[in-house]
């Protein structure tokens, strides 16, 4: 899905929604006219006051006024109780904030940006598991206190975790840095990753995730077979692109001309990027060609991750 346009579709289906909902609502007060004399009675008298209130507000009749707000506040009690008996309930918005425009002063409204985030969010868990990946379930104690070359991976990871949390919290798709995790497989760089999308898209930010296989095979289909650039459009485009086990793709000269022009077209832009990665420095350089890497060395926040794989030791724990 094009990104620029999610938050117009979605407008108007709350615009559609909201004109069906008035629509049926209306439907329901009109059958009731029909088939209650005393609900159409006072619907007739409510519209007379309200004319009659009217003209004696333009000539003045202040007492008159009075007394017509007296009786609109009758024949409203009336058609009420009427509509209760009848199971109807009052008309009420989906939003009370914005009162189902989509807007509130000037911007998108909460309920927009709600939306958004749940098809944002639908569209990454086809090939994410990103309901178990927040960062109030990243766990910290499977990681070992030191190894045989005297590092100490949990405090090498609760410095990343804290950092990352830090990074989220600030986000800013116009001055966030972008980031490079390395590091072997199963020490929680799709976690963290995704736990930062999570958060990120629930505060209204537009994030892009895919593994390098599919965003890269997507764009090639797309443009060879089906003549458009919709995900390379999103992927130049949105506020955080997350690219997941680079490497994992098969490359080919038209996967590095791909890559390299949307991470240079996101530097350029100050727009940051995230990549997952299982492979060196030195194995992007080789892999992707010395433009690649260097972009990345001198432009992203290269992050190591460091242990023992987690995913092993969760699966021998549950044996």
């Amino acid at each position: 899905m094009d990104n620029s346009n999610i938050y117009l579709q979605c407008i108007e289906k709350k615009k559609n929604r909201l004109i069906k909902r008035e629509s049926e609502y209306n439907i329901k007060l009109q059958n009731l006219q029909k088939e209650n004399e005393e609900y159409a009675d006072a619907v007739l008298k409510l519209k007379k006051i309200g004319s009659d209130i009217a003209i004696s507000v333009i000539s003045g009749n202040t007492a008159k006024v009075e007394k017509l707000k007296i009786d609109s506040v009758k024949y409203n009690a009336i058609k009420s109780e009427i509509e209760k008996n009848a199971g109807i309930k009052p008309f009420a918005f989906e939003c009370d904030i914005c009162k189902d425009t989509g807007f509130f002063e000037g911007k998108p409204c909460q309920c927009i940006k709600k939306m958004v985030s749940d098809i944002l969010s639908s569209s990454a868990s086809k090939f994410a598991p990103m309901e178990n990946c927040r960062f109030g379930t990243f766990q910290l104690d499977y990681y070992e206190d030191s190894m045989p070359d005297g590092a100490n991976p949990k405090k090498r990871m609760t410095k990343i975790f804290k950092e990352l949390k830090e990074y989220t919290i600030n986000f800013n798709p116009k001055s966030s840095k972008s980031l490079i995790f390395f590091g072997n497989t199963g020490l929680g760089k799709t976690h963290l990753s995704l736990s930062i999308m999570n958060e990120l898209i629930e505060k209204g930010f537009f994030v892009h995730y895919d593994s390098a296989f599919n965003l890269f095979s997507k764009i090639e289909t797309e443009r060879f077979n089906e003549h458009t650039d919709t995900t390379y459009k999103d992927a130049v485009s949105c506020d955080l692109l997350i690219i997941d086990d680079l490497g994992s793709e098969f490359v080919s000269a038209y996967t590095q001309s791909v890559f390299y022009s949307i991470i240079n077209t996101r530097i350029l832009a100050a727009k940051p990027t995230i990549i997952n990665t299982n492979l060196s420095l030195l194995d992007i350089e080789n892999k992707y060609t010395p433009r690649v890497s260097s972009r990345i060395m001198g432009e992203y926040i290269a992050k190591q991750f460091i242990g023992n794989d987690i995913r092993q030791k969760k699966i021998v724990k549950k044996v």
